[in-house]
Parts: C-alpha cells; sequence; structure tokens
C-alpha cells in the first residue's frame, strides 16, 4: 500500500515531483556555476551525481504517472514496475539526501567565492567602489563594468552602459576639457572627472573610462571663477590708484604689488590643479588654506595672502612641492634676511615657470658663498626655451629686487635656462 504507484495522482505524489523539479533546477544551477569558476573535478561529479540522481527520480515519477492512465502496461518493463512498487518513502529519503547534499555544494561553493578569485567576486568588488570603471572593445563592446559608472550612464544618457563609444562622446559633450580628461556637471551638484586610457591585456588593446568624484576638490576652482569680478575690481582700484598719482615710487610698489598678487594667484590655481590631478600625494589642509586666504585677500577679508611656513625659503620649498615640483637645495643657504627672501621668491617664480612654460618637475638650486660673496644659479629639467627670454612679470620683479640690495641678475637661455643671482 505504500507503494509509489498507491500515491499517484494524491498530493503526496504532487509533492514529491515538485521537490524532485526544484533539487534538479537547483543542481543544474550550482553545477553550471562550478563550471564558470573552474572549479576542482571533486566538487563537479559530487554535483553532477547529485543531478542524475534528482533526474532518475523524476522520470520515474512521471512514467509512473503515466502508467496509472494506460489500459496496456505491456510496454513497461519488469524493472520499471518494480520501480513503481518501491515505498514512496524511499523517494522521500533519496530527495532529503539530495537536498543535503545540494546545500553543502551551495556552501562550499560560497566558501571557495570567498577564499579564490573568480569571475563574481572581481563583479563583486568592482561594483563595491566609490569610482565608476568600464573595460570596453576598441568597437565600444562593454566588456566590464561596475554599478557605479552604470549609475553615472543612466543620468548622463538615459540607460545603462552599453556602448563604451557613445558613452564617451556624451561625456566630451557635456564635459569641459582637463588636461585630456572631461569635468562633468550632473545634476545633482554633484562634479565627476572622466579618464579615458589605452590598456593592454594578454596581447588584446582595450579602452579604459575611470570616472572619480571630484565634487569637494572642484569647489575650490569653482569659487575662485565665480569671485573673478572681484579681481577684476581690484586691478580698477590698483588703475585708479596709479592714475592719480605721479609718484614713481607708488609705480613701483604698485607694479611689485601686481606682480606678488600674480604670482600668488597662479601658485594657488596651480596647486588646486595639481591636487586634483594627485590628491594622493598633496596636503588637502595646505590647498585649503590657500585658497581661502587667497579669496579672502581679494574679497578685502585678509591683509595679505597666504605665506605658509614663517621662514621664506622652506615656504617656497613647500608651495612648490604642493604644486608637483621638487626643489633639490644644493649649498649652504644663505644668512642673510634679505637675501633669503629674494631666494624664495625665486624659488617660487621659477617653480611656476617651469609647471607652465617647460613641463618639468624639478627646480635646482645650486649656492655657494666665498669671502662676502654669495652665488646662486637655479636650473630645472624642463625644456629649454626656445630664444631669447623676455624677463616681465615675476622675473622683472625678482630682478628689481636684486639690484635694489646691491646684487646682480643673470638670465641664460642656452643649452638650458639658468637663473643666476650675485650678491
Amino acid at each position: 500500500m505504500n507503494g509509489l504507484v498507491n500515491i499517484a495522482g494524491t498530493w503526496i505524489w504532487y509533492v514529491i515531483c515538485v521537490a524532485a523539479l526544484i533539487l534538479f533546477v537547483g543542481s543544474l544551477a550550482v553545477l553550471f556555476g562550478f563550471l564558470m569558476d573552474k572549479r576542482r573535478v571533486a566538487p563537479v561529479i559530487i554535483v553532477l551525481l547529485n543531478l542524475l540522481m534528482t533526474g532518475v527520480v523524476i522520470v520515474v515519477l512521471m512514467d509512473c504517472g503515466h502508467y496509472m492512465h494506460v489500459t496496456n502496461t505491456d510496454a513497461y518493463k519488469a524493472f520499471q514496475t518494480v520501480m513503481f512498487e518501491v515505498p514512496y518513502q524511499i523517494y522521500l529519503m533519496v530527495e532529503l539526501l539530495s537536498c543535503v547534499a545540494l546545500f553543502a555544494m551551495i556552501a562550499e561553493g560560497a566558501k571557495y567565492r570567498t577564499d579564490n578569485v573568480t569571475p563574481d567576486s572581481i563583479q563583486q568588488a568592482i561594483d563595491a567602489l566609490p569610482d565608476g570603471i568600464s573595460i570596453s572593445s576598441k568597437d565600444g563592446l562593454v566588456r566590464l563594468s561596475n554599478l557605479k559608472i552604470n549609475t553615472l550612464s543612466r543620468a548622463l544618457t538615459g540607460k545603462v552602459l552599453t556602448n563604451a563609444e557613445l558613452f564617451w562622446d556624451t561625456v566630451i559633450k557635456n564635459g569641459k576639457e582637463q588636461g585630456g580628461s572631461y569635468l562633468v556637471d550632473l545634476q545633482d551638484n554633484e562634479v565627476w572627472l572622466f579618464t579615458k586610457e589605452d590598456i593592454n591585456i594578454d596581447g588584446t588593446d582595450y579602452d579604459q573610462i575611470t570616472s572619480m568624484n571630484v565634487t569637494e576638490r572642484y569647489k575650490i576652482i569653482r569659487e575662485l571663477e565665480e569671485k573673478h569680478g572681484h579681481l577684476q575690481d581690484i586691478r580698477r582700484r590698483m588703475k585708479e590708484v596709479s592714475d592719480l598719482s605721479g609718484d614713481m615710487f607708488i609705480a613701483q610698489e604698485e607694479a611689485d604689488a601686481r606682480a606678488a598678487l600674480h604670482n600668488q594667484l597662479g601658485q594657488v590655481l596651480l596647486m588646486g590643479r595639481y591636487f586634483i590631478n594627485h590628491q594622493d600625494i598633496t596636503d588637502p589642509k595646505m590647498v585649503y588654506a590657500a585658497t581661502r586666504q587667497m579669496n579672502q585677500f581679494l574679497l578685502g577679508e585678509a591683509k595679505e595672502p597666504y605665506q605658509g611656513e614663517e621662514d621664506s625659503i622652506i615656504q617656497a620649498v613647500s608651495m612648490a612641492g604642493s604644486i608637483g615640483i621638487k626643489v633639490i637645495m644644493n649649498g649652504p643657504a644663505p644668512e642673510n634676511n634679505d637675501v633669503r627672501k629674494i631666494l624664495s621668491k625665486a624659488i617660487t617664480e621659477c617653480a611656476a615657470n617651469t609647471i607652465k612654460h617647460a613641463e618639468g618637475n624639478t627646480v635646482t638650486v645650486d649656492m655657494s658663498a666665498d669671502n662676502g660673496r654669495t652665488l646662486i644659479s637655479i636650473t630645472n629639467n624642463g625644456k629649454p626655451p626656445k630664444g631669447e627670454i623676455t624677463e616681465s612679470g615675476g622675473l622683472l620683479s625678482l630682478r628689481r629686487d636684486v639690484e635694489n640690495l646691491g646684487g646682480s641678475v643673470q638670465i641664460e637661455s642656452e643649452p638650458e635656462f639658468n637663473l643666476i643671482m650675485r650678491f
């Protein structure tokens, strides 16, 4: 009375059938995952056996159901009829064992993904990144992308990232070019920096698009742009002072103030740009302090721009480092305080010019002193000047300071830039 054939068509038989189908589909899914992860042979064999076992149970159940509704039972073999007479509790026991094996393999698979690198673990890792990233073929077909860049793609194009070429065209259309990268201002007041570069994986070229949230850092540049009108007002007021005064001393002081303001503002702007591109090696507190103090000065809220360290040479070297220029000091530094101030001004000017004109990253200062005479030579590792250097702005102001102190200035452009000061 407990044979499988005796319960065919009852609710117990349907429960056994549904359980067998669920176990079969689950085993098939686990087997597919193991094959994708390139697992070792043993777990794959266990799941495969479990799949075959549940498959046999399903076939027996289906045959048994059909057996109860046909008049000619001679078509069924003796083996099949014997299977129909097996107590249904045996089939329930087989399904229970299959369920235990399936859950054991699922747990083993989860542990394997935790301890080993798999396609799923790679996808989970990049999905957890706060920045966006995608890798695509040269024809624009996306091979890998994370949740963040798909969110950005929806914000820019209205759909998930499927074609990297079209997405990059949208970035260029809506962004502001910054040294090969593009700043995009989204509707939710977030600013993202998008960068595209070529990468080679196993001999095949791909395009990699990365995006980084620079909202807080971009506020520095945005604040300067919004207050540009105040700088123009300062220039207008300085011109009015110049027009009202015929005194050459006032005119010279005005020129010095213009040069100092130009140099300080240039340093802050270069510092901000360098911080955006190299935030991992730049002190954000210095960038914030310098920018805030400069803005307050331009608005008339502070007496002088940001000066940093108390020692002028330490300050100049620190400011140069904040814009990506390494300063190498060779020889004894001058002890005279006026000469030290001029040297700090020269380091600041040469560091800025190295970034803007020479495309270098190192400034070398050679110093020597003999019988009360001081010789200072400043060079850089950038491109040499294309012609004779025209002195203006900071260099002209620097020459005036040196000559007022009784020294001399010599500027060479061949074979490389060399600023020579003698005191």
